[in-house]
């Protein structure tokens, strides 16, 4: 089975850094963990909801990239700083604003901190895909690049 790295330019090119922002392989979707951080390598905001919000727009670029939107998502890793604090007053509001029932499943895990000082979460999906899905995608060598 192929296996493809997705890039959407409208992130920071993480290739740069040593990484991809996801890769597709044996039928899933996994995406690295999304901050909230512009393509210019920016931290935006400085509260729980905005850093979310900025993360779960970043998870959707990546969805709308391969066809998929959130309600295709299965599974979301959240690691927040303080999450006895940041998960009730803040994240909690945001993620139920972007996910609808059926929720995914959803582990949150406390971090004591993330790759930049400023970084309040970062959140990890996994969508299953479907040969169909995975036929639909045109590599282009860039965005969509085969490994």
């Amino acid at each position: 089975m192929k296996r493809l790295a997705i890039n959407p330019p409208e992130l920071k090119d993480a290739r740069e850094i040593g990484y991809n922002h996801a890769i597709i392989a044996d039928g899933t979707f996994y995406m690295a963990g999304q901050v909230a951080m512009d393509a210019d390598s920016n931290v935006v905001g400085d509260d729980i909801k905005t850093q979310a919000r900025k993360a779960y727009e970043n998870v959707g670029i990546l969805l709308e990239t391969i066809g998929k939107s959130y309600d295709d998502i299965v599974k979301v890793t959240t690691h927040i700083i303080e999450p006895h604090e940041r998960y009730y007053d803040g994240y909690k509001e945001v993620y139920l604003e972007t996910f609808n029932e059926p929720y995914p499943c959803h582990t949150v895990l406390g971090a004591h901190q993330l790759a930049h000082e400023d970084y309040l979460l970062e959140i990890e999906i996994e969508v299953p895909l479907t040969d169909e899905d995975i036929a639909s995608l045109n590599p282009d060598g860039d965005v969509i690049r085969e490994i």
